[in-house]
């Protein structure tokens, strides 16, 4: 005999308050006209036509399949439960005192119902058939055991999971007892909660707000040189060639579509004339794939056969036909063999392809060789994916912004009298926003706008849909592993590329190399790609057009990994100067008197027990300083005094909160520094006779006066060779 509660039959019984409800009505939830609306009783409600679904929810996550909870009459109080979360406004659900107020996401909605399967279907397996049944002992076991992760083989415990991982279990079980009221097949007992009036934060150990800790590595170089490069040369070299690939498969797919094609062609006579058009030419006959010969040895054609390779439906297309009869083709064999010999076969598409630069050497040479069908259907589909990678790498949009964007997203405002033109892009940001997102802008830079212009022209999309569809991360068979491949096959080789690293790639990744890159390196390798000072411009603009959109967020990133970097290089300069590395430059006198300062209150303490000077109690003396540091690729400027600074006064301002980047003169300004980094830079300065630091494309505006051109270039063979002044011989 069971020792267990008996269910109670009235209970059970009970029709459910929400019984025969509209699912996508109660919920308030726009609905896609034609698509099927699920209903209360439904085992599984789907969410396929809810209208303002984010671009990357999966339609498993549209699906709450509510069958796989064993016991039937728990299916009940589940669908009872996910209703009420996100039918928060319904006055059944008002009327609950512990009820949450803020609906749940349905996207949300898939994992609490994932866990309360496992909960419920875990109290069946321990014969546990009503709720009231239910233990404090029972939750403690099951979050033990659902605690761990093991391996599927043993069965071995491999680790605990993360206490914040398991708080939506915990919530998930409570919700059963504050949701009481509008359950109706079961409950638990009276005034029994699981783990009564603890959180779920409390149960799990989890932190009330958890320190934000960035975990994810910046790209190398070595993986960043080799995708940008690829990527940009896809787009801005190719990208034109692959748009006029793409039009002619698609000319020539709705030709064949047009055409009523006979099976077979019996014809000798028509045959011989298409044959004929081709040795007139000098035309090489159509190739087939590769896939397509290997398809034909199975069927039993001979290798030798000088037939083999030959399309035979590309021969004959121009007469509507797709194949030749048996016996014609026996009879004519003579005739197709002494074509091949004459003018040999030849893939259809890319033939006389036009010359472009390699990326490497910039000769010449044909932007592709001739491909098949397929082959040329993949190229498009590479082009596409560099379209995807490389908007990513240069806004710092994550995948679900970049999912979000639609054809016709590109938005230009000019600016009255200047000449000068902003772009933006309108996408939605959907992370920690309402149901469906919230329409938004990035400021962009002219790369990103040539890079949508060639994803729309690559897309059979229309104006307001995706622009890059729905994808789950750029590896394992995304984005970058299709340009991996391509990159490393003859035609990437042909093109001058080189071969891209294993390295993982995603979004999150490119988004913190942006953030550092703008941070601590203003002449890294991003800075070689592109405009990199209209880059950093953009996004500050992004930033104070739209104070509390996704660019602001990116903003505050990229400005909180600058406020680190200019403590580190600070630091760094610091151990310099004790080593004995002096800076150079005009401001070199006043930032060494900075470091002896800091040099004395290190030294003056309290006599005692022997201290160990830390890099901490450094950056918190050198903080300050820190604060005015601005970086540039050829020197610091410690931008203390706005009336000191040469670049304004060359600009004829002076209430500038930050230096003027494209008008430095660091070899005359009284604020800049050299420093052992940038020996590289003044090198190379001098052997090409260009100013260090200056972009090979100065922002509108920055143009620097030919005069000081020519002083900076004379200032840095000075420096080569070896200047009086106190700080570069220690360089040699």
């Amino acid at each position: 005999m069971s020792l267990l509660p008996v269910p109670d039959p009235a209970r059970a019984a009970a029709r459910s308050v929400f019984a025969g409800a509209d699912v996508a009505a109660t919920a308030r939830l726009t609905w896609l006209d034609g698509c099927p609306r699920p209903r209360f009783e439904d085992d599984v409600w789907s969410f396929v036509g809810w209208a303002d679904a984010p671009v990357q929810m999966k339609v498993t996550e549209k699906n709450l399949l509510f069958n796989r909870i064993v016991h039937p009459p728990w299916r009940v109080i589940v669908k009872e439960l996910t209703l009420a979360w996100i039918a928060t406004r319904d006055e059944r659900v008002l009327a609950l005192p512990r009820a949450r107020r803020i609906a749940r996401h349905p996207r949300t909605l898939h994992a609490r119902l994932y866990h309360l399967t496992f909960w419920l279907n875990w109290l069946t397996e321990h014969q546990i058939t009503t709720l009231a049944a239910v233990t404090q002992d029972h939750c403690d076991a099951f979050l033990r055991e659902y605690g761990v992760v093991r391996d599927k083989t043993t069965g071995a415990v491999l680790r605990s999971k993360a206490g914040g991982s398991l708080r939506t279990v915990v919530s998930a079980m409570q919700d059963i007892t504050d949701y009481s009221e509008v359950l109706s097949a079961d409950r638990h007992r009276p005034g029994f909660r699981p783990w009564g009036r603890r959180s779920p934060r409390l149960v799990t150990g989890a932190p009330a707000r958890p320190q934000v800790v960035i975990k994810t590595e910046p790209l190398d170089d070595d993986v960043l040189r080799p995708l940008l490069t690829a990527c940009l040369h896809l787009v801005d070299v190719l990208g034109p060639h692959i748009v006029s690939l793409r039009a002619e498969l698609q000319a020539e797919r709705e030709a064949r579509g047009s055409v009523e094609s006979s099976r077979t062609l019996r014809d000798a006579g028509l045959l011989a004339s298409l044959v004929d058009a081709h040795l007139r030419t000098g035309q090489a006959l159509p190739r087939l794939g590769d896939g397509q010969v290997t398809k034909r040895l199975r069927s039993g054609w001979d290798p030798a056969d000088p037939l083999l390779p030959v399309n035979f439906q590309g021969l004959l297309r121009p007469s509507g036909h797709r194949d030749i009869g048996g016996a014609l083709l026996v009879q004519a064999r003579p005739l197709l063999e002494g074509a091949v010999a004459e003018v040999g076969t030849e893939y259809a598409w890319c033939r006389d392809a036009l010359g472009v630069p390699r990326a490497d050497t910039g000769e010449q040479v044909p932007w592709s060789l001739p491909l098949p069908t397929l082959s040329a259907i993949a190229l498009i589909r590479i082009a596409s994916h560099a379209c995807t990678v490389a908007t990513s790498a240069l806004t710092g949009m994550r995948s679900s912004e970049l999912m979000e964007l639609t054809v016709g997203c590109r938005r230009t405002e000019e600016a009255d009298g200047t000449g000068l033109v902003r772009h933006h892009l309108v996408s939605k940001v959907v992370k920690g926003r309402l149901w469906g997102g919230e329409v938004d802008e990035w400021v962009v830079i002219d790369e990103v706008v040539r890079v949508i212009a060639l994803a729309e022209q690559l897309t059979d999309a229309r104006p307001g849909q995706s622009l890059f569809g729905p994808f789950h991360g750029f590896e394992s068979k995304g984005a970058m592993t299709w340009l991996r491949k391509w990159v490393a096959s003859p035609a990437g080789s042909r093109m001058g590329l080189e071969t891209i690293p294993d390295d993982p790639v995603n979004p999150r990744r490119l988004r913190r190399t942006l953030s550092v890159e703008m941070a601590a390196r203003p002449g890294g390798l991003l800075a070689t790609k592109v405009h990199f000072k209209h880059l950093k411009v953009a996004t500050s603009e992004g930033y104070a057009g739209r104070p509390g959109g996704a660019q602001a967020v990116f903003h505050h990133e990229w400005k909180k990994e600058e406020e680190k970097e200019k403590v580190k290089r600070t630091v760094e300069a610091y151990r310099q100067f004790e080593q004995g590395q002096l800076p150079a430059g005009p401001g070199a006198d006043s930032l060494m008197a900075a470091f002896r300062a800091v040099e004395g209150e290190l030294a003056d303490h309290e006599p005692g027990l022997a201290k160990v000077v830390t890099d901490r109690q450094i950056e918190l003396l050198l903080k300050k300083k820190a604060s005015v540091l601005h970086l540039s690729a050829a020197n610091y400027c410690w931008f203390e005094d706005p009336a000191k600074a040469l670049c304004l006064k060359l600009a004829g301002t002076r209430s500038a909160a930050a230096p003027l980047t494209g008008l430095c003169d660091s070899s005359r300004c009284p604020q800049a520094t050299h420093h052992l980094s940038h020996r590289s830079i003044w090198q190379t300065s001098a052997d090409t006779r260009r100013p260090a630091g200056q972009s090979p494309d100065p922002g509108p505006g920055e143009g620097p006066a030919a005069s000081r051109t020519r002083a900076v270039d004379a200032g840095s063979r000075r420096d080569r060779h070896g200047s009086s002044r106190r700080g570069w011989m220690t360089w040699h």
